[in-house]
């Protein structure tokens, strides 16, 4: 028992030593201590003896500056543009009633910060659709990308998905069945997986449910509670 409390002892002291950095300024003038936050444009530094010091990110050098750049992500801005569109089929193979609709989606991402930011965010892109028999939501696609913002893209990156939705006549009892496109959810994380934004046209998705979305996989079926259910 006692080895395995010096092992975790170890390891932490490890990781808190592994954040630790010299940090330096455009005069040259160096200091020890871990990244905090970013503050009215200037950056806390928590030193080994626990006391914070501030500096002003502008004075700080080329490479530590660039370094800060990967720390503190920027505000964006998200706009969802969707269509729909019926799948090409073979018509002599279609009986009944069977509907199948491809929806696209093409999510753009804006940096809306002025300062550059040098780090990759994540972009989580779910289209939701409503199952016609008993109203429960199903995820139909989900889409993740890492986004990155450059000089080249002038701080605007654009993430395409799709997703097939069908409603179908069922042969045995001629009910109808299947899901209709409802809506879609995007979600933009930073490095450490926290939620910088969200955006969505479901009212009842709010930031206290999103984190159950997050976790479905493609074809679970849910309520409007986010709780998933069995398949209909």
């Amino acid at each position: 028992m006692k080895i395995n409390l010096f092992i975790i002892v170890f390891l932490i002291s490890n990781f808190t030593f592994a954040q630790m950095r010299v940090w330096e300024d455009k005069n040259g003038l160096q200091i020890k201590g871990e990244f905090v936050r970013e503050i009215f444009g200037s950056i806390e530094i928590r030193r080994p003896n626990g006391f914070l010091h501030n500096i002003a990110i502008e004075d700080l050098c080329e490479e530590d500056e660039s370094y800060v750049r990967t720390l503190i992500p920027p505000d964006v801005s998200i706009d969802v543009k969707t269509s729909k569109k019926a799948k090409e089929r073979n018509e002599r193979f279609i009986w009944a009633h069977n509907d199948i609709n491809i929806v696209s989606a093409e999510t753009i991402i804006r940096k809306k910060s002025k300062s550059p930011y040098r780090g990759t965010l994540k972009a989580e892109v779910y289209l939701i659709g409503k199952e016609v028999v008993t109203d429960r939501y199903t995820l139909v696609d989900k889409t993740s990308s890492r986004i990155k913002f450059t000089d080249q893209n002038k701080g605007k990156v654009v993430v395409n998905s799709s997703g097939t939705f069908r409603v179908y006549e069922e042969y045995n009892n001629l009910e109808i069945r299947g899901w209709k496109y409802e809506g879609y959810l995007v979600v933009i994380t930073d490095p450490l997986g926290n939620i910088l934004s969200f955006k969505s046209d479901l009212n009842f998705l709010t930031d206290l449910n999103i984190p159950n979305i997050r976790k479905f996989h493609v074809g679970i079926f849910f309520d409007d509670n986010c709780v998933k259910k069995s398949v209909p």
